[in-house]
């Protein structure tokens, strides 16, 4: 070795640091977690893109067909009305059967919904193939993705999330401006077909390299120490256990305060991210420059989408998700006063910061409160408000101009909701203790030691002072 390099001219500290399997502390690089992490981003990617995008669909369907906005806008609303209704059983069919199964269903229904939605001529198909079909896929693919993720993290849970919950923003900053360039060079349907196409057909084969869990995968968690407990994740055990623990769950406020807090959060967000392009094209810009500033919010929204789980795991999520929903209620009002191109993208790049933070933090907070507990019908019943949450913000800016011939009171109405949000999550128990027993301690305990352990935490949960 000459000058710190090995004799193939390797530096003599990127040859340990590959020796070591990628490790800086307690961080691995070459570690399977981190291909759940990649597979659980191209179905975020996939999902989050076309939902997103459906602002860029809505002026193509009013000018063909001669649709209202609110009647397009409903299909919006309906897919999301579908996947929230949907999720909670997302997330036990993935607990069930395996989310393998589950999200290869989804693959093969977004597919279906996406071809028939480039075929539709009548708006009762728009609302089968788009809001139903797709709804149902959505929930399928989307819900158990989590749970799995959280599966692989025995530790830094919030750097997995963040690096997954990235493709949130890097999925709708491609897909959205790609469709809008796809609508102008071969026409609305077309575009169906390639994105539905495309986006199945990289979805499967990222299935493909998909492991429910370590044990499954012939490895341990990331984040494992020696002397951890090992965790049950498989068989009847498990499942009896998972019922019996979603059962302390259910008697803790944070369980239904954080299904109202997803739902007004997603209400405020899904106004603008839905009626953003048709009030810019209201306002004088092009459908491509409008389309452009949509991606602007989720290229800038990467870095409160990274940082918003990093951070609530190191400090805890109360502060984080409370800054995030009261920046996005207050930033929004910025776009009572957009008439320019300049100040629609001013407004992007401000909003798009808290915006970034204000769900991303979810799969940590329930680590926080529940510890290594299975998440899947959990996270299910909170992307159930979330859905719904979802419809309504989407189904607003139509019906609000349908009914003003403007969007001011849509732009009131999302701030409102997302002001409330912040105001819903002061009452959330603290994070710093389990709110139910610990699963890694009590999984192979019988039921009466559990459920005495169950009462001790719920009552200590009670009296807790706040964060």
């Amino acid at each position: 070795m000459v000058g710190g390099q090995s004799a193939l001219g390797v530096p003599a500290a990127l040859k340990r640091f590959v020796e070591r399997d990628g490790r800086i502390g307690e961080h691995v690089l070459f570690h399977y977690a981190w291909v759940i992490v990649a597979v659980g981003a191209v179905g975020q990617m996939a999902g989050s893109s076309i939902r997103l995008a459906f602002g860029v669909v809505v002026d193509p369907l009013v000018n063909e067909f001669g649709w209202s906005a609110g009647a397009v806008g409903f299909g919006y609303a309906l897919m999301s009305i579908v996947t929230a209704l949907c999720s909670p059983v997302a997330g036990w069919l993935g607990t069930r059967f395996g989310a393998r199964r589950t999200m290869a269903t989804g693959v093969a229904l977004f597919l279906a919904g996406m071809l028939w939605t480039s075929q539709v001529s009548h708006l009762w198909e728009l609302y089968v193939s788009y809001g139903l079909i797709f709804g149902v896929a959505q929930a399928m693919f989307l819900v158990p993705v989590i749970p799995v993720v959280a599966s692989w993290f025995r530790r830094h849970l919030g750097l997995g999330t963040g690096i997954m919950m990235i493709s949130w923003s890097l999925g709708p900053a491609i897909v959205v401006q790609a469709m809008a360039l796809m609508f102008e060079r071969v026409g609305w349907s077309e575009t169906f077909v390639i994105t539905g196409t495309v986006g199945a057909a990289v979805m499967g084969l990222a299935l493909l390299l998909f492991r429910d869990t370590p044990e499954q995968a012939g490895k341990t968690a990331y984040g494992w120490r020696e002397g951890d407990r090992p965790l049950v994740t498989s068989g009847e055990q498990y499942r009896a256990h998972a019922k019996q623990f979603q059962k302390y769950i259910y008697r803790t406020n944070a369980f239904w305060n954080l299904i109202n807090v997803h739902f007004l959060g997603c209400v405020g967000h899904a106004v603008i991210l839905v009626g953003l392009v048709p009030m810019a094209i209201h306002r004088g810009m092009s459908p491509i420059a409008a389309a452009g500033v949509l991606t602007t919010v989720s290229v800038v929204s990467v870095v409160m989408r990274f940082m918003a789980p990093v951070l609530s795991d190191r400090i805890g999520s109360k502060g984080v998700m409370f800054f995030s929903f009261l920046g996005q209620g207050a930033g929004v009002l910025l776009f009572l006063m957009a008439d320019t191109p300049a100040q629609f993208y001013t407004f992007a790049v401000i909003w798009a910061i808290p915006y970034g933070g204000e769900g991303t933090a979810f799969p940590v907070i329930n680590r926080q409160y529940y510890g290594h507990v299975p998440m899947g019908p959990t996270y299910g019943w909170q992307l159930l408000g979330a859905g719904l949450g979802m419809a309504l913000g989407g189904l607003v800016p139509g019906v609000v101009f349908d009914f003003t011939g403007g969007y001011t009171w849509a732009i009131v109405l999302s701030a409102g909701f997302s002001l409330a949000g912040a105001a819903a999550i002061v009452l959330l128990e603290p994070t710093r203790r389990l709110l139910i027993p610990d699963w890694e301690q009590l999984s192979g305990q019988s039921e009466e030691v559990a459920e005495a352990h169950a009462a001790a935490a719920l009552a200590a949960a009670a009296v807790s002072p706040g964060d």
